[in-house]
């Protein structure tokens, strides 16, 4: 709970009287406490504004706050005006609602140091889950807030996605997580990058349900699921549809949905709530958020670059829209300028390839977002493409193959791989992994270094 020190006037009296920049060396942070613990108590409350008043020789990753590579009497007042939302169980994410409870039905918060007794999760259908552990009671005032019972941790589920897996291996210290997986849809389709995922499959205690769009519902009865792990649309709607004639209960993950990377990668909160894993989702996403906000920082201030992102396919020419999670990042994360900007909303749309090309020909930077594997028919797809001046100048990019599972778990290098490869002279000497170099002659792809 939050300490009452109702000094709040003065302290911002004082920080505006003083206005030294202190610029430390760039270096890690603390990893065992949220963004905003300055004073590392496990809670984030005004004591932390006047601790970062007094001691602005913390590491950059804990006190630049406002993430302009300095620690100064900006992030002090930043400080004081988001201390309760940096306090949040869920900082980034939009689309996660999970509330904790004592014993006797008041709101705790486990992520600001309080203990826990009870959980309610609501899915990104709006379903309502009160999580509890097997020797728990209901409690009666739980009554209304709440539509299915889950005793947890999870101990045998389904799961839709390989971002489903990418969102549990940060959760699975001891094993417990992965060894819940007993069915994997699309699970022998295409190559797995989590060796114990791999290895479950080749020797049964995991099995493949078949493809989203016609899963082997005959499969996933024997296995009787406590959950199936699903995303709202595309196919996971007829699957939610099954699951509730089947009455088999599903949990909707939504996290491809979300805005920000950081924002996706925060959906490891949710899966941790299933599986009593809160303090091992702390740790994990506070090392995420930290590293990935040095992107922010190193190309900051930097000389503009012009950024396309996309290109056409069999199945047309779309481009992320402005408020889409790839574009903050290209624009927020990397400071670059994203040529498609103008295009509003969150998602991506299907333009025309010449509309494409006609702006993306002058980019600096070209990123397509595909790995070689699918990239075959690039140069038949995209005519013009060796005019372009990403491509004269050797910068175009594809994704590595494991991105879109290991990516997704290690966000923070993603972010400074795109930071890499859109302004290498802040990343000097660094080599990249989910951002590669694209050869479009021979469709080949390798790790890019920047010099």
């Amino acid at each position: 709970m939050s300490k009452n020190i109702n000094t709040h006037p003065m302290i911002i009296l004082s920080v505006l009287s003083l206005l030294i920049c202190i610029t430390p060396s760039f270096a890690d942070g603390d990893y065992n406490h949220r963004l905003g613990d300055i004073n590392g108590d496990g809670s984030i409350d005004i004591a932390d504004v006047v601790y970062l008043f007094k001691h602005r020789n913390v590491p950059i990753e804990d006190g630049d706050l406002n993430c302009d590579n300095s620690i100064d009497i900006a992030d002090v007042v930043y400080l004081f005006k988001n201390y309760d939302k940096y306090r949040e169980p869920i900082h980034y994410a939009n689309d996660i609602k999970i509330t904790y409870y004592d014993s006797n039905g008041n709101e705790v918060n486990p992520y600001n140091g309080d203990s826990y007794a009870y959980k309610i999760v609501e899915d990104a259908t709006g379903q309502k889950f009160l999580l509890k552990n097997a020797s728990q009671s209901i409690p009666s005032w739980a009554n209304g807030k709440y539509d299915k019972v889950i005793n947890v941790p999870l101990k045998n589920v389904v799961v839709m996605s390989s971002t489903h897996i990418a969102l549990m291996e940060p959760l699975n210290t001891d094993g417990s997580v992965i060894a819940s997986v007993k069915g994997i849809m699309w699970g022998g389709k295409y190559k797995w990058y989590f060796k114990d995922i791999e290895e479950g499959l080749k020797n049964g205690s995991i099995i493949d349900v078949g493809s989203s769009y016609s899963p082997n519902y005959d499969e996933i009865i024997n296995i009787s699921p406590q959950v199936v792990f699903v995303y709202p649309g595309y196919s996971g709607n007829g699957i939610i549809a099954k699951c509730k004639d089947l009455n088999i209960t599903y949990v909707a993950d939504a996290e491809y949905l979300e805005d920000s990377y950081l924002a996706r990668c925060e959906w490891v909160k949710m899966f941790a709530a299933f599986y009593n894993k809160e303090d091992v989702a702390n740790k994990y996403f506070t090392k995420v958020e930290k590293k990935a906000l040095n992107v922010r920082r190193l190309t900051r201030g930097k000389e503009p670059v012009s950024v396309a992102w996309g290109s056409k396919s069999s199945w047309g020419t779309y481009v992320p829209k402005a408020q889409s999670y790839v574009a903050k990042a290209i624009m927020d994360d990397c400071h670059g300028n994203y040529i498609f900007s103008d295009y509003p909303g969150t998602g991506s749309t299907n333009i025309d390839y010449e509309t494409f090309a006609e702006r993306a020909k002058s980019a600096d930077v070209w990123v397509v977002p595909s790995s070689t594997t699918w990239l075959s028919s690039f140069k038949d797809n995209n005519p013009g493409y060796d005019t372009f001046k990403s491509v004269q100048n050797g910068r175009i990019f594809c994704i590595s193959g494991d991105y879109w599972q290991l990516g997704l778990m290690n966000t923070d290098e993603v972010l400074m791989d795109l930071g890499t490869i859109i302004h290498p002279d802040a990343f000097k000497g660094r080599t990249t992994h989910y951002f590669l170099r694209y050869y479009p002659n021979n469709n080949t792809a390798v790790p890019y270094t920047a010099n």
